[in-house]
């Protein structure tokens, strides 16, 4: 045999041999532990190697599929975890350098022609090599081998991005990683700085900001790991610093920008190496290594990386000129710094995106360190870095792009450098940045926001925030297109500016409050008539003016009184000089002026005087002093019987005439004049004269005129939104506003408002609530304010309940519409539907509330003929409904319900209260069509019963039981359940089926409790109540072997609920009256009900027997059963001929329970009755002679469920309560290790649990 073996070494050499048992023979040879070749490791590799670089050179032939199979085979030598047990024994395997040759040169082939073919195996090979540090030495002494591996490999990535396989990102990630391990070992900087610029620079450049825009990461390729692709980029920033930014080369960087020469000592090998960083920019800026459009991108991702490496790398005491001395020419290599005026112009929005991001980078590497002190550039460098700065400021703002978030806060980091870089073109900033500025997009309204506050910050700090307000009014009041300007406050602008004035000092507010009514009185006033473009800046400036006065701090008693009277002078040229002048112009007849112009007049006029009464009023109330002053029109206090006016010195005949023209048009002075009267609302309501009658008829005026002002644009409704910022009203916006306002204001209006307004009102807000959740809008943004957002607060406002006349309203209008849906189900048309459930279309309610008086009372036999409502209800119960309700109206009546959920219910009047039950009764009970879906009716029938039980938790409750008895309610809710379940297509241990029952027992449970706290008839109601779930337990006209609608398995459940809440609630009575022998009512009462609930625990616990879990409402209903047993039998003296006949049952439920107890961890419902259920077990040593035995096999049962997965402190608890009721004495001391404390358990490990 080893002669045999010995000759392969030969037949791999021989060339008459194929090359298939070539392949064969190799392959043999390495997986045979019986090849004695010497050192067979080294020649098998040895003549895969051989054989491609053959073939590679050209001085061999083979086919592709065997030069394939040849790189398969040298893949699955390298990583084979022979090879890998022979290195780590201290074998030595050469790799020769012409292996690692034809590897790159098969990267660089893939790289330049896109080939595809063994370009995996390749890889895979190249990775066996890197992966294993014997075999990776070799490139470790071989630098140039990695360089150019690493070149190729990059190049293979970014050329053909499309087709780049996943196993190429670790190759990277090894290669990579070598080089900068071999990196570091260099002791020639100047040879790691050649490699870097000459080879790796642009590849790897290119390479990251692929990485960055996320080429491989994005939806659907995959193909790229995000972690990976940090540490790649990682790497690719650690090569870049370590070969172009070392510290030996900072004499050289100074020798080039700073023209600092070297000195002959300590040269080294850098004594030859010119101009380092323009040798970087010389390959960053190369043509022709990538496409122009990839270039670009490339450049202005990769200058910014750079300037960060160098200030990381050089930044100490000393150098801040060096590294600002890097800045201009990196910045230079960027478009913008050298195009020409239309070549800037060409560039589209993406490219001024990339180049600005770029910059803002540049300038925040510059901010964030202390390369620029103000003082040292002017004293020592002439302003070098003042100069290029503003060159920076006056490109930014000649080209201004206000749609690019980037280009605000490149303006935002030279402002905060030093306010002087953009102070000479400060008129162009703030028409570039705010005045003339379009912007839209939320993140660009952030930028221009942050802008803004910067430069209001910083002539704050000037103390020169009114030659700041100068210069806006300077670019509002200059020649523009006004019809193309946004508004000047939007939202953005306005919440900088009511951050900053409230912490201006007083003078400094009057100063620019000065400035502006200086501004309008001589540039706008006297040319405002009949030019349009004049009427746009009285309105810009009449918001800004707005903005000032209401935001500003406002004075108090302790105001200096120069300043209060200077204020008082102020408001009144305020009021005398520009708001009076305004209303004249508006009520002076001119025909020959178009309507847009008055209308912007109008706003502006109607601005100015809600804002003048508003701000008047808040300094009469806070500042004494104010009041005092003698004013020429205003502050002169009113006559103690006459009432406050809108305006002081306007004639009522004006205000007529302002408020016809208002009507006329949606717009911002509608909404102002609204303002005005609301603000005459506080006035009078401020004065001690409100109780007269006078001042109540002049209340409830201005509440109807508010009101009614926007009475037809609100009906008419938008789908718009707005800002909430004054000057943003217009006609698309005005119902938002309009809305807004009287929303705000309820608390005020309510009671004001005629029954009339109060419908409209409701009617409103059930309009415009919103009607899915798609139409809230996303909460992680800040949406502008809509008339769905303002109507949602309202309903879920806890201010709501207190206003109660509009509650009540609304509470009227959601059953009404509820009315109204019925009605149009009616199968025999409203008529027959007011017959049969007429409490539906009583306008009153007091009128249902009443209908006891209809009824007699109880006699002394305790009979009484059913009541009409009840016969009702309970007819259209079993299915005699003249109402069918389809999926669309269904739905409609549960958005309804939804609405009365939000409501508080439980403070309702009794009429109130008593037509909701009816209605809930009356819509559970009624027919439902077959497109109304399963779940779409358990969710209906659970919303209803919901706020039933909300509501007989009511203070209201006991007004019901006037028109129904409890009996009553429990045979209509159990009638229309047991129909509607034949409907409900779940399992009996569907969560939703569990929540639904849980809902329906809390709402039964309730009536019978108040039953007996009012004593209320009790043995006559609960013995109607047994005897109709007696007769449900197996209906005459079931057929023999069938079952009844309510015999399903749900119906099943049901029944066992609702005869579970009966045991429930007349088991503790029992307990209370066992000493009264007498009393036997009760006693009798419980154990029909107990027999009752046996026979229906013993079918619902039968399908646990067939293989199914007991389902929480059966384990509960045996725990509740168990119970009232146990207190049947403690009456009778201990005997327990009571308990005996359902021993057998409860044995049952007992050994399931123990069964399936470890599975029930993971339910709590499930868990809490089960151990209910095994306490009370354990308690009745009727059932279990061997209490011993029974001990030990819950306790077992425990222990498993401890020692599961779903270990929690709520099921130690749960385990500790039945541990606590059930032992005593000797076995609590045994169990007590298990039972020490809560903590203990929890940080114990389940496997280590006794």
């Amino acid at each position: 045999m080893a002669a045999v073996y010995s000759g392969i070494s030969l037949k791999l050499k021989s060339k008459t041999t194929s090359w298939e048992d070539k392949l064969k023979l190799a392959h043999f040879a390495w997986i045979s532990h019986q090849c004695v070749l010497p050192n067979k490791e080294q020649v098998l590799l040895d003549w895969a190697r051989q054989s491609l670089v053959a073939f590679y050179k050209k001085k061999l032939e083979l086919k592709e599929d065997i030069v394939e199979r040849l790189w398969i085979y040298m893949d699955n030598i390298l990583h084979s975890r022979k090879l890998q047990n022979l290195l780590k024994n201290g074998k030595t395997i050469n790799l020769q350098i012409s292996l690692l040759k034809i590897i790159n040169e098969r990267m660089a082939e893939f790289a330049l022609l896109g080939s595809q073919r063994s370009i995996c195996v390749v890889l895979s090979c190249c990775q066996g090599i890197l992966s294993t540090p014997a075999l990776a030495v070799i490139y470790t002494a071989r630098q140039e081998l990695t360089v150019d591996l690493l070149s190729q490999l990059c190049w293979l990535a970014c050329r053909q991005p499309g087709a780049v396989m996943p196993q190429l990102f670790e190759v990277l990630h090894l290669t990579l990683g070598l080089y900068l391990s071999i990196q570091r070992q260099q002791v020639n900087p100047r040879r790691t700085f050649g490699e870097v610029t000459t080879h790796l620079l642009q590849p790897c450049l290119v390479l990251r900001h692929l990485l960055l825009a996320g080429t491989w990461t994005q939806a659907g390729q995959g193909l790229l790991q995000p972690a990976l692709g940090r540490d790649i980029r990682s790497q690719i920033e650690a090569l870049l610093r370590g070969g172009a930014f070392q510290a030996e080369l900072l004499p050289s960087y100074k020798e080039e920008l700073l023209d600092q020469q070297q000195g002959d000592t300590k040269m080294g090998a850098m004594k030859n190496l010119l101009a380092p960083l323009g040798t970087v920019m010389a390959g960053l800026v190369d043509a022709g290594y990538c496409e122009p459009s990839l270039q670009a991108a490339v450049v202005a991702n990769s200058v910014a990386l750079l300037y960060k490496l160098f200030v990381d790398s050089y930044l100490k005491e000393g150098n801040q000129l060096l590294c600002f001395k890097v800045l201009p020419p990196l910045f230079g290599c960027l478009r913008i710094s050298h195009l020409r005026e239309e070549q800037l112009q060409a560039l589209s929005a993406s490219d001024w995106t990339v180049e600005l991001l770029a910059l803002e980078q540049l300038l925040n590497s510059v901010a964030s360190s202390t390369i620029y002190n103000i003082a040292t550039d002017r004293i020592r460098h002439g302003e070098t870095q003042f100069r290029f700065y503003r060159r920076l400021a006056e490109m930014l703002l000649n080209h201004p792009q206000a749609p690019v978030p980037a280009w605000f806060r490149c303006l935002k980091v030279l402002l905060s450098l030093n306010h002087l870089i953009l102070e000479p073109d400060l008129d162009d900033l703030l028409a570039s940045a705010w005045i003339d500025a379009e912007v839209a997009e939320l993140r660009t309204q952030k930028a221009q926001e942050a802008l803004i506050s910067t430069l209001f910050q910083t002539f704050a700090k000037l103390r020169q925030v009114p030659r700041l307000f100068g210069e806006v009014l300077g670019v509002i009041c200059r020649p523009a297109a006004e019809a193309l300007r946004l508004p000047v406050l939007s939202a953005g602008p306005a919440a900088v500016l009511r951050k900053c004035l409230p912490d201006l000092p007083p003078s400094q507010v009057l100063d620019a409050w000065a400035l502006i009514l200086e501004s309008f009185q001589s540039l706008v006033l006297p040319d405002l008539q009949g030019d349009m473009d004049m009427a746009l800046k009285s309105l810009s400036l009449s918001s800004l003016l707005h903005c000032v006065m209401v935001h500003a701090r406002s004075l108090d008693g302790d105001s200096p009184l120069p300043v209060v009277r200077r204020t008082r002078r102020t408001m009144d040229e305020t009021l005398r000089g520009l708001v009076k002048p305004l209303l004249d112009l508006l009520c002076k007849p001119q025909p020959s002026v178009p309507e847009p112009w008055r209308q912007r007049v109008g706003d502006s006029a109607l601005l100015l005087a809600h804002t003048w009464a508003q701000v008047d009023t808040v300094l009469g109330l806070s500042c004494d002093p104010y009041r005092s002053e003698p004013g020429a029109l205003a502050g002169t206090a009113p006559e103690p019987s006459s009432l406050p006016l809108l305006l002081p010195g306007m004639e009522a005949r004006q205000w007529k005439e302002i408020e016809e023209f208002a009507a006329q048009s949606d717009s911002l002075g509608r909404y102002c004049l609204e303002q005005l009267y609301l603000q005459r609302m506080k006035n009078t309501l401020l004065q001690a004269s409100v109780q007269s009658e006078e001042a109540l008829l002049a209340l409830r005026r201005d509440a109807a005129y508010i009101l009614g002002s926007g009475r037809a644009s609100l009906t008419r409704g938008t789908t718009a939104s707005w800002d909430g910022q004054v000057g943003t009203v217009s006609a698309l916006t005005y119902p938002v506003a309009h809305w807004h306002l009287v929303v705000s204001n309820l608390t005020i209006l309510a009671s004001y408002l005629c029954p009339d307004d109060l419908r409209y009102l409701a009617d409103i807000l059930l309009r415009t609530l919103p009607t899915s959740k798609a139409q809230e809008g996303p909460a992680e943004e800040e949406p502008d304010i809509t008339l769905e957002e303002i109507s949602k607060a309202v309903l879920h406002s806890p201010l709501l309940p207190e206003m109660q006349s509009l509650h009540s309203a609304l509470l009227l209008r959601v059953t009404a519409s509820c009315t109204g849906i019925l009605c149009a189900g009616a199968q025999g048309g409203p008529a027959l539907l007011r017959q049969q459930l007429p409490w539906l279309f009583e306008g009153d309610y007091a009128v249902v509330a009443h209908g006891e008086s209809r009824f007699p009372k109880v006699g002394s036999e305790g009979v009484e003929p059913r009541g009409e409502i009840a016969q009702n209800l309970l007819s259209l119960a079993r299915g005699d409904s003249p109402v069918q309700l389809e999926g669309e109206k269904l739905e409609s009546i549960l958005r309804l319900l939804e609405v009365l959920s939000a409501l508080q219910l439980d403070s309702l009047p009794p009429p109130c209260h008593v037509h909701c039950v009816l209605l809930l009764l009356s819509l559970a009970g009624t027919m439902l069509g077959s497109s109304c879906s399963p779940s779409l009716t358990l969710r209906f029938l659970m919303t209803c019963y919901r706020l039933l039980g909300y509501l007989q938790r009511g203070k209201s409750a006991q007004s019901v039981l006037r028109v129904m008895y409890v009996s009553d309610i429990f045979e209509i809710t159990l009638t229309s359940l047991f129909k509607a379940s034949r409907r409900f297509l779940v399992d009996v241990d569907d969560p939703s089926w569990l929540e639904f029952l849980q809902v329906v027992g809390a709402f039964l449970e309730q009536p019978l409790q108040v039953l007996l706290q009012r004593k209320l008839s009790p043995e006559l109601n609960f013995g109607k109540i047994l005897a109709f779930l007696s007769s449900s337990q197996l209906r005459p006209e079931a057929a023999p072997g069938t079952r009844s609608e309510d015999q399903t398995p749900l119906g099943q459940q049901l029944l066992l609920v609702s005869l579970t809440k009966l045991c429930q609630v007349l088991g503790p009575l029992v307990k209370e009256q066992k000493q009264h022998e007498a009393l036997e009512a009760p006693r009798e009462l419980l154990q029909a009900a107990v027999v009752q609930a046996g026979a229906v625990l013993q079918l619902c616990a039968a399908r646990g027997a067939r293989g199914r879990r007991l389902p929480p409402p059966v384990l509960s209903s045996a725990a509740s059963l168990l119970e009232a047993d146990v207190a049947l039998c403690s009456g009778h003296g201990g005997t327990d001929h009571v308990l005996l006949p359902r021993a057998a049952l409860y044995q049952a439920v007992y050994s399931q329970i123990l069964s399936e107890l470890p599975a029930l961890a993971g339910d709590t419902p499930s868990l809490q009755a089960a151990v209910q259920f095994l306490t009370l077990f354990f308690l009745a040593p009727e059932l279990h002679p061997q209490k011993e035995s029974v001990f030990t096999s819950v306790f077992q049962s425990v222990r498993k469920v401890l020692a599961g997965e779903s270990f929690s402190l709520k099921l130690v608890l749960y385990c500790r309560a039945f541990g606590e009721r059930s032992l005593s004495g000797s076995q609590k001391d045994k169990i007590c290790q298990l039972f020490k404390t809560p903590s203990d358990l929890i940080y114990r490990e389940p496997h280590k649990i006794p």
